[in-house]
């Protein structure tokens, strides 16, 4: 493992600038997967100015999305035929006025707009914007994990949403004031008045077609189960990413009980599974989401626990005092999705008075020390 750190001249002074990883993660696929989430830890300096170039074009990101989008392939079109069926599946649910249906859409959605940001980064790298500039350091490599926490907490609120009008309408079932009550949604009776199910029963089995082949092509969720379980999730092939990724598999179930819902329910004048079924895809979209939401919300605050914090802190203290160090400027912690502590330490040294090659291995070996798995450190000259 080589340390390099040269000089030379930057405006009117020295600069010292030397990068290394202290702890090198088995492999490159490894790296990406637990650095997916991206952060803006130094800011622009005064003696060394972020390097200036065309940087993030949202226009450009816009343009790869709409119009050349080609290269994208099978896996666009298999997303908008999942997202059409999803919002084909809600309007069935409001026309044969069942809420269990339109939560079912919700999780068909859901799995829609997963499939989709999985094709963010390749469009980022396509568009060029996976690449520094001033305004965003590290390009726009969170925006994947944003969009990803912004779906699940969407799932996450109309599942709740769903949850409480289910047991709502069993409450009012079982006084028999149904006819009394005004629900929020258009979904409003549990009658068996779905005769029109023919036309849900279809849908659903398309729309789990559709999530069978998602998650087998193209590894659907694959990565929210790598966040959820905090650990790398290997597997040979795309039928272990259906039988054992919980998104999956709970999404086919789901689907598997609406199937046997819309065959039940006709068969009765007042039914109570609709406001059952209801509840059961509600409590899935809340088990689904809840723990993810968790696991981003963490990791996009920067969140670490006391004692990673307390080891980044000591580190600082140790560095600060050794020899030719000055200050230590700014540190920066924080935990990737498997649970991979890092630091990004900058350090102002006395160039004149050490020699900043054997200053960056002597600050590795403090690093090492530590229970930190990973650290990006910066030497600049005071």
């Amino acid at each position: 493992m080589a340390d390099t750190c040269g000089h030379h001249d930057h405006g009117n002074g020295h600069h010292c600038n030397s990068h290394h990883n202290s702890k090198q993660t088995s492999n490159l696929a490894d790296r990406r997967s637990s650095s997916r989430v991206f952060h803006e830890v130094y800011g622009p300096s005064s003696d060394q100015p972020a390097t200036k170039r065309a940087g993030v074009s949202w226009r450009r990101l816009w343009s790869v999305l709409t119009q050349d989008h080609r290269f994208l392939g099978s896996h666009l079109y298999l997303t908008l035929l999942h997202l059409a069926l999803g919002i084909s599946l809600w309007a069935a649910g409001i026309y044969i006025e069942s809420l269990a249906l339109m939560c079912y859409a919700f999780i068909v959605i859901y799995d829609a707009c997963s499939l989709f940001i999985a094709l963010v980064p390749t469009a980022l790298e396509y568009s060029g914007n996976s690449q520094s500039s001033e305004e965003y350091p590290f390009g726009l490599q969170i925006l994947p994990t944003l969009l990803e926490f912004t779906n699940n907490i969407t799932l996450l609120y109309r599942g709740v949403q769903a949850l409480k009008e289910g047991v709502e309408h069993i409450v009012i079932n079982s006084h028999e004031h149904s006819s009394a009550m005004e629900f929020e949604t258009y979904a409003h009776k549990a009658t068996g008045h779905n005769h029109d199910a023919i036309l849900g029963f279809a849908g659903v089995v398309s729309a789990m077609l559709v999530t069978g082949l998602s998650a087998a092509k193209f590894s659907n969720h694959h990565a929210m189960w790598e966040v959820r379980s905090r650990r790398r999730q290997i597997i040979s092939t795309g039928m272990q990413n259906v039988v054992l990724n919980p998104y999956n598999i709970l999404s086919l179930f789901a689907g598997l009980w609406m199937l046997v819902m819309l065959v039940l329910v006709p068969a009765a004048e007042e039914s109570i599974i609709e406001p059952i079924s209801c509840v059961l895809v509600a409590a899935i979209m809340a088990y689904t989401s809840f723990p993810t939401c968790v696991r981003l919300g963490k990791i996009l605050l920067c969140a670490v626990p006391s004692d990673a914090a307390e080891d980044a802190q000591r580190v600082v203290w140790q560095v600060s005092r050794l020899p030719g160090v000055i200050a230590c400027t700014k540190y920066h912690t924080w935990s990737t999705c498997h649970d991979k502590h890092v630091m990004a330490l900058r350090v102002s040294v006395d160039t004149s008075s050490s020699n900043c090659e054997s200053l960056h291995r002597h600050i590795l070996s403090l690093v090492q020390s530590s229970n930190l798995d990973d650290c990006s450190i910066e030497l600049r000259s005071g």
